[in-house]
């Protein structure tokens, strides 16, 4: 009986393991999938990115045109981006208009109360109220209630915080400029050479395997069109995934259209490896050290 428990215990305590085992190899090593294409004619652009991993059971899709739409699936169950926040945004909006509307309404409504009010008193009693001067016989309001009804009338939204923003953008000063100070040390030239030969192959295992371009262009003058294209003749990029680009030096107003199509994978292997590379070089934790302080 004992042995048969164990036995129990050991067959569920290995296949725990086999699916821990195999969901790690599957992130490792099955590679994110993604795409965008789209087509461009001056400022109309239209495109569609789709991120996909482990047989598209988890995607993320994002179309732009008129409106931008998109989707994110994980396993089984599908859920748009962009209309719940729009649709929650807009009754937001909604409910701060009819509240504001509804501050308006009554203070209207005691307004002309006010008024009502001010002008049977003054009939009753045959004296004019002080407030009343060079008003028609309704109440004089002074400056400060004038204002504050405006600003109760005003349907204005909050003006967003930048405060937070600012601390952020101080911090990034503040790292950029140690990183300018400790790139002059001549002992962390070791650091900053690791850096950049592991930061190029991260980048080199995130660019896209296919990048295709086609494109007509004009710049409303014969030569800057031709410069233009001379300067893009200087990047392989172009030449390596075949661009078609047509210069028009006929037309007298400056236009581009064409369609683009990226295509590319990412497997978390490769960047994990040179991340823990750049994390265990003793240079690149001393200069970790020296821009914390």
């Amino acid at each position: 009986m004992i042995f048969t428990i164990l036995k129990v215990i050991g067959i569920i305590l290995l296949v725990v393991l086999a699916l821990i085992l195999t969901a790690l190899f599957c992130v490792l090593f099955v590679p994110v999938k993604y795409r965008a294409v789209g087509s461009f004619e001056n400022t109309d652009i239209r495109a569609k990115a789709h991120v996909s991993w482990l047989f598209h059971l988890f995607a993320l899709h994002i179309e732009y045109a008129d409106e931008t739409d998109g989707y994110i699936r994980l396993a089984f169950v599908k859920r748009k981006l962009f209309d719940d926040a729009d649709s929650e945004y807009e009754k937001c909006e909604d409910d701060e208009y009819n509240e504001k509307a509804t501050e308006t309404d009554s203070l209207a409504e005691n307004y002309e109360d006010f008024d009502d009010d001010a002008i049977d008193d003054a009939a009753k009693t045959g004296t004019e109220d002080k407030g009343c001067e060079n008003t028609g016989g309704k109440p004089q309001i002074s400056a400060d209630e004038n204002q504050h009804i405006k600003q109760q009338t005003k349907l204005t939204h909050k003006k967003p915080h930048k405060k937070q923003f600012k601390d952020k953008s101080e911090k990034i000063k503040t790292g950029i400029g140690k990183l300018k100070r400790e790139y002059g040390d001549e002992r962390n030239k070791a650091a900053f050479s690791h850096l950049k030969k592991e930061l190029f192959i991260i980048l080199k295992r995130i660019c896209p395997r296919r990048l295709k371009l086609t494109m007509v262009y004009s710049t409303g003058s014969p030569d800057t069109t031709g410069i233009l294209l001379g300067i893009l003749a200087c990047f392989p990029v172009g030449y390596t995934n075949r661009w078609r680009i047509t210069p028009d030096f006929e037309s007298e107003n400056p236009y581009a259209k064409g369609s683009f199509d990226i295509k590319g994978h990412v497997i978390v292997i490769s960047i994990l490896a040179a991340t823990l590379r750049i994390l265990f070089d003793k240079n690149c934790r001393r200069l970790y050290n020296r821009i914390s302080r």
